[in-house]
């Protein structure tokens, strides 16, 4: 299913979600996924400055759980404290031709970690990330 989305799949999961994607104009979308090659806690981020803004404090707050994957490549992508900025087409997003384009975050755990410590971790990746995004948009109008 992670690699099934704007490529007219079969899947009843990706439909149900591409077409509730369309339906709304959503601000940010956010994934989470347990990586089965993972070294650590990482992000993918795609597109605007405004994801750097939650994607680094949501990665920091992660650490009181598990440690960030440091490795220079994850998932065959160039990454960097954590942070890879390329992803494969298909993964949970909006759709290819949306302006203005949402936020798009994919949290990732590894997979050999008990599952309180990888929920644990997610729990306070999406707080971080709504507690960034609210303090943002309310500085937004300023500048």
């Amino acid at each position: 299913m992670n690699r099934e989305f704007w490529k007219n799949s079969a899947e009843p999961e990706v439909r149900l979600l591409q077409d509730e994607i369309v339906s709304r104009s959503f601000h940010g979308i956010i994934s989470l996924h347990t990586d089965a090659t993972g070294k650590g806690f990482h992000g993918i981020v795609r597109g605007a400055t405004l994801t750097k803004h939650l994607i680094e404090p949501a990665l920091a707050a992660t650490e009181q759980f598990l440690s960030r994957d440091e490795r220079l490549t994850i998932g065959g992508f160039a990454a960097r404290d954590g942070v890879v900025h390329d992803s494969r087409d298909g993964i949970l997003s909006a759709p290819p031709r949306t302006h203005p384009r949402p936020f798009e975050i994919t949290l990732s755990t590894p997979k050999a970690p008990p599952a309180c410590l990888k929920e644990g971790a997610f729990v306070l990746a999406l707080q971080t990330i709504l507690v960034e995004y609210r303090k943002f948009i309310a500085y937004a109008p300023n500048l």
